[in-house]
Order: C-alpha cells, then structure tokens, then sequence
C-alpha cells in the first residue's frame, strides 16, 4: 500500500508530501485546489507520457516519489522529469520506465472517470463473476487442464516441425548410412584391409619366388627333396653305425618329409598372392573412400561406424515420428474433453451466480441512485477448441448496462459515463473482491449524488478499506466523515503565483471542513453541530 507520496514543482504544488492511512484516506478542498493533481502525480508512475504544462511554471525539473509498504519491506518508486525528458529509478537504482510502470501497476489501481481499463475490458468481467459465482476450486482444476494441454500442444507443435524437416533429414542419414555401409568393413578391418592390399601389391615376386623355391625344394630335377631322397639309406646306415648320430639322422629324414607340405603350401602362396581379377583394384578403391569419409567426419573406422549406430538410431525416431504425432492427437483429444467437461461445470456455477450478481448490482445500484439501472450478466458458451482455450475457459463473460428505463442493455464501453462506472466499479469491489493489502485510488467517485446516496457511496469506501487502502478524491461531507485520514488541498496566492498545499485534518478543524462542505463559505453553528454529528454517526 502506499505509505507516501512526494510532488515537486506538479502543476501548481510547488513540494508537498502526504502520509496516507492503510485505510481510507479522503482529499477535499476547493475547486480547482489541486486534489487531482495528486492523482495525475501518481498516473505519471503509470503513463509513459508526460503531459504537456504538467511541469510548473519557471521550473526546470519535476518529481514523483511514492513509498510503498510490502510486509516489511518498503519499495520506492521515483521519476524525475523536464519538459524533453525523464528518469525512473526503483530504491535508487536507475530502471527504465517499462520497469516501473510494471512495479506501480502491482501496487496502484486508479477508478476515476477517465480510467477504467479493468472493467471496460471485457476479458476481465469473467475473472469479476468467478469471485461472485464460487468458481475458484473449479477453475484451479481448469488451469491445470490448460497447462497440460498447452504441453501437449507444444510438444505436437514441436514434433511436426520435426517431420516437416523428417524426409530431408532421412534422405540425409540414409546417404551417410550408405556411405559407412558400402565400405562393409567390421571393426579392425582397416588393418586387415591394408595387409591384403599390401599381399596383392606384391603378387608377382611373392608367385615368383614360392616357384623358384618350390623348384629348388621339390619340383625340380635335382630339387633338395629328390637329392635327398637318393641319400636316405646313407643315414641309415650312419645312424647304426654311430648311434649318437641317430638325432640328426631323424631330423633330417623329418625335414625329407616336411618338404612335400612346404611345396604344397609355396604353391598355394602363389595362387594366394595372385587374387581375384581386380581384387586389388576394389581394396584400393575401397581405402580410399574410408580415408575420404575419416576426414569428412574426423574420425576413425571405430568412430564411423559408431556415428552409423547414431544415424540408425535416429532413423529409427524420425520415422516414427508420425507415430508420435498420432499418440499426441489422442492424448490432446482426451485432455480437451476433460477441459470441456471442467468447463460446462463452470458454466454451470457462471449462470447461477451471473443471475445473483445480477440482483446483487442492481439493488446496490439503486442505493447509489441509480433505481432504473440494470445490469444483465451474459454468458455465451463457446465450445473449447485448441485456437480458443484459456485459464478461465473458453465461454464468453461480458456485463451489460442501462441506466435508465426503456433503455436496451448493451456493452459497458458504449453506454456507460464516467460516473456510472466509477459507481459501478464501487459496488464490484465492495460486494466481491479478492484484494487485500491492495491501493484503490477513486478520483471525483461521488460526483453527481447527495444526501443518503452519498452516505451510502461513504460506508461502501468504507467497507473496502477495511482489507485494503482507499484514496478517494470528494466534494461530499458524508463520504469525508469516513474517512481515516482526512486531508485538506488548499491554494494560495503569492507573488503572482498559485501554490496548492495538503494537511491532514484533526479535530476542529476537521469539523470545519465538514462544515465547509455542508454548508459553503457561510457556517453557522448549527452546521457545525450537524458536522460534529455527521461525524460521530460515521465513526460509530
């Protein structure tokens, strides 16, 4: 709530500070004293515009400061402005002035004849006859459903952006799939793969030595197997004649033996070497296109082959995507239906209450002054889709008004006048309002009614500053004599200047005031009897 506000060099306050009640606080004084230039003070926390001659004359410079109490916490919010320009600070520290409209907006909400976006705006009539009607549980539950839905919606959203771009990607993986699968090679088969290259590299000399040996050893005339063949007996004969000889004897008849197998094998060798008709050409082929992919993709056979298991792995997904899409379908169509049925509750209870809100209006209306007004609550059921949901469900809210007979109801911004809405805004706020510790400023709200009507338009300010603060801007003594801190707006005249000051107004001299307002410039002591009454009627 605000605690105080500070003007410099506004219009024709020249430096004044006022220190509000937590409660109700009413600005009386003359006309054109300067009461809604307090007002104007604190739209300048709120409008980024600063209006033309709102800068006292021969100044250079202006300044608003409002103090506001959060728990024990104090927020301070300042602008300080030229005739070009302003700057905006939060305790001090500099902000720009989206940064502190925003703070203001949190603490301040203005009701006067110029000012009632909130109720204009007919998406703010369902969140006024949610509070009349007893909603708030359901709509905790419609919320919920809201936020599922929307992560549904989103993760769907997300899902199709993905398979709008699904077939290009897939044609990707499976090029480079492709690529890495063509070489057909396991892991460690580059090593294998280079030891056959370098095999059939050197096919000529490894088939023309295993033949050369293959003649030295067995195939030839005087091979060493045939030599040795002539000479077998020879050792036979030695070996029984020396039998420590006979080692060497087996040894070499083994050898004898061995050779056939060696001549088998140098054979094979050769035929080995050789290989299939372009086989080298094909390996070669090959280990180029696997040093072509290992610098494409910096990596190793084992890293190429990894990177295929992710390609594989994610072709999997995306070609499931479709699949994802239709879950997500099934899974927003049930959720919507579980909104739908949320609602229609809603809407129940919306219809019950709309017609008791209703009465409740009209009749307090009329204590107002106002007996012919009506105030018709519509309620147009618009069926949930995805394009139209929102937290307070999708059916339409909106006030109707017509203040006098024989006129047709119709939307609030084109019937009613600034009056009327201010005392509109008044039976609202008192008769439903989940505010509390909240700032209600309401500027010239009386303007219009007298005698039990005003008294009335009093106890209702009243009964709204009994959670929250009112400032309240009047010209009636029965609204003035409820208030908690009532202050006096004055001005004077001093060397050719107007100068508007505010004092808060005790005892005596707040009779007076009563007084004054009762009765003009003339009071007698019978007005201040009927203002020492006035005010002891209020405060009882």
């Amino acid at each position: 709530m605000l605690t105080s506000l500070t003007v410099e060099n506004l219009a024709v306050v020249e430096q004044e500070t006022l220190s509000f009640s937590p409660h109700l606080n009413v600005l009386t004084g003359e006309t054109g004293a300067g009461k809604s230039i307090l007002i104007d003070a604190l739209l300048l926390l709120l409008a980024r515009r600063i209006p033309p001659g709102i800068l006292r004359s021969g100044c250079e410079r202006g300044l608003v400061e409002a103090l506001f109490a959060q728990g024990e916490e104090e927020v301070l919010l300042a602008r300080e402005f030229t005739a070009e320009r302003s700057t905006c600070a939060i305790n001090g520290r500099p902000v720009a002035f989206s940064q502190l409209q925003e703070a203001a907006k949190a603490q301040l909400s203005i009701y006067g004849q110029r000012d009632h976006t909130q109720l204009l705006a007919v998406g703010n009539h369902a969140a006024f006859l949610d509070l009349a009607a007893g909603t708030g549980p359901l709509l905790l539950r419609l919320a919920s459903q809201y936020t599922e839905l929307r992560r549904l919606i989103e993760a769907r959203s997300a899902l199709v952006a993905k398979n709008q771009v699904a077939a290009e990607r897939l044609d990707y993986i499976a090029f480079q799939l492709d690529e890495i699968d063509r070489l057909g090679l396991p892991r460690g088969g580059e090593a294998e793969l280079e030891e056959r290259a370098r095999l059939l590299g050197a096919a000529e000399e490894i088939a023309r030595r295993a033949r050369e040996l293959n003649e030295t050893f067995y195939l030839g005339e005087e091979s060493i197997h045939a030599r040795l063949s002539g000479h077998l007996h020879d050792l036979d004969f030695l070996r029984e004649l020396k039998p420590d000889f006979a080692s060497l004897a087996e040894a070499c008849q083994q050898f004898h033996a061995l050779i056939p197998e060696l001549a088998r094998q140098l054979g094979a060798l050769g035929e080995e070497s050789v290989g299939e008709e372009g086989e080298l050409d094909d390996i070669q082929a090959k280990l180029l296109r696997l040093g072509k992919l290992k610098s494409k993709h910096q990596t190793d056979l084992d890293g190429l082959l990894d990177l295929a298991d992710r390609l594989r792995e994610e072709h999997k997904t995306l070609s499931g995507l479709t699949w994802s899409i239709r879950d997500l379908d099934r899974d927003i169509a049930a959720a919507l239906d579980a909104y739908a049925k949320t609602q229609q509750e809603i809407r129940a209870l919306r219809e019950k209450g709309g017609g008791a809100l209703r009465r409740q209006v009209e009749r307090e209306l009329a204590r107002l002054g106002m007996k012919h007004a009506a105030f018709p609550v519509q309620v147009t059921q618009i069926e949930p889709t995805l394009e139209n949901i929102g937290e307070r469900g999708s059916d339409r809210v909106e006030f109707l008004f017509s203040s006098n007979p024989g006129q047709p109801p119709g939307p609030l911004a084109e019937v009613a006048s600034g009056g009327e809405m201010s005392r509109l805004m008044l039976v609202l706020k008192s008769l439903h309002s989940s505010e509390t510790d909240a700032t209600f400023i309401f500027d010239e709200i009386d303007a219009g009614v007298g005698g039990r009507t005003a008294e009335f338009v009093g106890e209702k300010l009243r009964q709204i500053a009994g959670g929250n603060q009112v400032i309240c801007i009047s010209h009636l003594p029965q609204i003035a004599s409820f208030a908690d801190r009532h202050f006096l707006i004055r001005k004077e005249f001093r060397d050719g200047q107007t100068f508007s000051s505010a004092r808060p107004l005790e005892g005596e001299a707040r009779v007076h005031e009563l007084a004054r307002l009762m009765a003009g410039s003339v009071v007698s002591d019978d007005i201040l009897a009927a203002a020492t009454q006035l005010l002891s009627r209020s405060r009882g």
